[in-house]
């Protein structure tokens, strides 16, 4: 599995590939983000820093042939 693949089939980009898991009917990739600064949403401004929380999120993705795919992102 490589991020170029994540990117061409679920459009997923800034991120660092760590590992898929997979069961009968899901995969879950876990990726980690490569960005240090985000633009701010409300206003574009670049003056911004990304808090670690220690959060997990999960994206939901397209289904992938009868698995249902789901990215895991570290925040």
């Amino acid at each position: 599995m490589t991020i170029s693949y994540l990117h061409h089939t679920q459009g997923i980009r800034g991120y660092k590939y760590q590992k898929t898991e997979r069961t009968k009917d899901t995969e879950i990739y876990y990726l980690h983000s490569k960005a240090l600064r985000l633009p701010c949403l409300a206003c574009q401004s670049r003056e911004t820093s990304i808090v670690q929380t220690g959060k997990t999120r999960d994206i939901r993705g397209l289904c992938i042939g009868k698995k249902n795919g789901y990215a895991r992102s570290n925040t």
